[in-house]
């Protein structure tokens, strides 16, 4: 196996490819820029370079098609041992299905061949940044107090003190306030970012005193919400153990024909218990919407089983849309998809207006992010100039 070494680099990547030109030449060119790396031939010698994850790579580039382990299959090996590592997928004969594909398995691009250093680059720092942060947020909360003794006081504090934030999803055709997503705060110091509220909630087997303590704060604020404005709110996978859940006297229930329930899947869901589970809320009136498409879950496979009225893009698919033909394709056939199955597209993380403007070219009208407004206690009012 060929290693290419430079004396100053930026991180370690992983080359696929069994074109011997292909390896070489993508190994020069990241070389060039500053980082450590390996090549290997196929999926197999990849992940034998990973050696079981012992050995730490910062992205993977691999090819689509190869002999023995192809690039899918490579990113399904990957997935077993690291949820994290980003995988970049090339292939110099891109189609819609394999984009999809690649995302939907977990890849965090998709990188069409021909490509310049810069595309190549930009992708890998790109991905290797995002990965690094992860990383050393995982390493400060393993170092930390934070999974202490003192984990269940602090986590009954944070309930005690958590409220709702609302941050409006606009209909950029209609111009107008489509909806507001409920998102979980606390003033609990300690466990104020929510992903870490989250974490320290399963680990301790709290994901449904969470999810109650939600859904009661949802259904409080629901007489402020305008005539028409629909609530979206985010539903974990293990909340469909909640028999609370689909009682029809709870407080939520009671809102239910304005309701959007966000499946996420932190973990997996089981595709015949969760079909069931949902059509059971779907009785009740709620509406079904599946979170994070394109963040490396299998939502593809959620649309079939699940059937949503609602598909979120995750952000990493809007971000720089505008300046990526081959995101725009994939955005676009994925709108095409839903509509065709009777249900709406969110494209989350809208931050400008050139985003903006390239989402709706691809067919989606309903817009989400900083761009409109950012998460608030109060309902904001977006005026129309603004969407």
């Amino acid at each position: 196996m060929d290693v290419a070494v430079t004396k100053s680099h930026l991180g370690r990547v992983l080359v696929v490819d069994d074109d011997p030109a292909m390896r070489k030449a993508c190994a020069r060119l990241l070389a060039t820029e500053g980082w450590n790396v390996v090549v290997a031939e196929n999926g197999r010698a990849a992940i034998d370079a990973m050696d079981g994850g012992r050995e730490q790579f910062d992205c993977v580039v691999s090819d689509v098609h190869m002999p023995e382990l192809d690039g899918f299959g490579l990113i399904a090996a990957i997935r077993r041992h690291d949820d994290e590592l980003p995988v970049l997928l090339m292939t110099a004969d891109p189609s819609l299905d394999g984009a999809v594909r690649a995302i939907d398995n977990g890849a965090v691009s998709y990188l069409s061949k021909p490509f310049d250093q810069g595309a190549l680059g930009t992708a890998v720092a790109r991905a290797a940044r995002r990965h690094g942060v992860a990383r050393m947020r995982r390493r400060a909360e393993s170092s930390s107090p934070l999974f202490g003794d003192d984990m269940i006081p602090r986590f009954e504090r944070a309930l005690a003190r958590a409220w709702m934030a609302f941050q409006p999803i606009v209909d950029v055709t209609a111009r107008r306030v489509f909806a507001y997503e409920a998102l979980i705060r606390t003033d609990e110091p300690s466990l104020q970012r929510p992903d870490v509220l989250i974490t320290v909630a399963e680990k301790l087997g709290r994901v449904h005193d969470l999810g109650r303590t939600v859904r009661a704060a949802v259904a409080r604020a629901m007489p402020t919400f305008p005539t028409g404005v629909l609530a979206f709110v985010n539903l974990h996978g293990l909340e469909l153990d909640d028999e609370q859940l689909f009682d029809p006297r709870s407080e939520l229930a009671a809102h239910s024909s304005r309701v959007v329930l966000e499946i996420t899947e932190r973990i997996g869901l089981d595709p015949a218990i969760g079909a069931s589970r949902v059509a059971m809320l779907r009785r009740m009136g709620y509406r079904i919407a599946v979170d994070d498409l394109g963040a490396g879950y299998s939502a593809l496979g959620a649309l079939a089983s699940l059937e949503p009225e609602v598909v979120k893009l995750d952000m990493s698919l809007v971000r720089d849309l505008q300046a990526s033909p081959t995101k725009r394709r994939v955005v676009g056939a994925i709108a095409t998809l839903v509509r065709e199955l009777g249900g709406r597209v969110v494209a989350e993380g809208v931050e400008q207006k050139l985003e903006r403007d390239a989402v709706l070219a691809c067919g989606i009208e309903l817009l989400q992010g900083y761009l409109f407004a950012r998460p608030s206690r109060e309902l904001e009012v977006v005026e129309r100039d603004r969407i």
